[in-house]
């Protein structure tokens, strides 16, 4: 199976490469990147029998842009999915694309650049991209933007018949964005469903001092529901540093030397986390790059191979 192409942000600058909640679940080597030494294990995918005993390889029909779909009541609870002509039910994989934004604000909107360059890479991507609530709305915290992403994978997969595409789903996820989606993949999935994550920028330890500044502490506080002196281990819980364990799904990273707001360490501590575990890894560092990324083409590039252009990944 070759099949994928290349992922994320635009424009071109040097490269110095370089608890778990099981209600939130949907029903239902070697690796080389900059700077990295990327051996580890893929994930069990899990035993779940197949609705279609027997489907042709490969289906031709019409490309379809399904815009502003519900996956849920609320009016954020949308997503954009994009079926390519040409699609496999044991083949085509699902790419679930999730914006930042401190968890409070931004959609889906501002990553139709991404969908733009996943499908200019090639056609063997289902590209999702996807709203969910923020924590601007009353009760709107961690566990519920995570449980958000459970019913959007649930909602995915209830497709499949319909339109002829796998229950293999890969992120790409940009600042909170990226936050969520590792949250999502070590905690909730732990090797069910999602068989690798790319963030951009992603805070990985809320317990860290140097992202608990500013107003993007406050987010962060916002984001648990209570100062960090009242309950730490709140703040650790939700930080994918602390999630990791050997069933993790390969993760390749991103960051900048002149982020104001994620510093690149918080990349190196999930890096050194993923190793020590034996997950598959790529980190990737820009020293000229800040928190509004510039490499959206090279990115995307990147993570489609990542993700499994020379069938290392299934």
């Amino acid at each position: 199976m070759k099949a994928i192409y290349m992922f994320l942000f635009s424009l071109t600058i040097l490269c110095s490469s370089c608890e778990i909640i099981d209600d939130l679940k949907p029903s239902s080597q070697k690796q080389t990147g900059n700077d990295t030494d990327t051996t580890g294990t893929t994930n069990p995918s899990g035993n779940n029998p197949d609705p279609v005993a027997e489907k042709p390889d490969y289906v031709e029909s019409t490309p379809q842009d399904l815009m502003h779909q519900s996956y849920g009541p609320d009016d954020l609870q949308k997503y954009d999915i994009h079926i390519p002509a040409k699609r496999s039910y044991t083949k085509t994989k699902v790419v679930i694309i999730l914006h930042g934004g401190s968890w409070k604000e931004l959609d889906k909107g501002f990553m139709n650049n991404y969908v733009s360059q996943i499908k200019s890479k090639g056609d063997n991507w289902v590209i999702v991209n996807a709203n969910y609530r923020l924590t601007f709305q009353n009760g709107i915290k961690y566990d519920q933007q995570l449980q958000d992403l459970g019913t959007l994978i649930t909602k995915i997969l209830s497709l499949r018949q319909q339109y002829n595409f796998s229950d293999k789903i890969y992120f790409i996820g940009a600042s909170a964005g990226g936050h969520l989606a590792l949250s999502y993949a070590f905690t909730v999935d732990k090797g069910k469903y999602v068989k690798g994550v790319s963030v951009i920028a992603a805070p990985v330890d809320l317990t860290s001092e140097k992202i608990r500044v500013g107003e993007f502490g406050q987010d962060i506080e916002n984001l648990i529901g209570k100062p960090y002196s009242q309950d730490p281990e709140a703040y650790k819980r939700a930080s994918p540093r602390f999630q990791v364990t050997r069933v993790a799904p390969p993760v390749i990273m991103f960051y900048g030397g002149k982020d104001d707001f994620i510093p690149s360490d918080q990349g190196e501590m999930l890096s050194q986390q993923l190793q020590a575990n034996s997950v598959i890894r790529s980190y990737n560092f820009y020293p000229e790059q800040g928190h509004e990324w510039m490499l959206l083409s090279e990115t995307i590039d990147k993570t489609l191979v990542f993700f499994g252009d020379d069938n290392t990944r299934k």
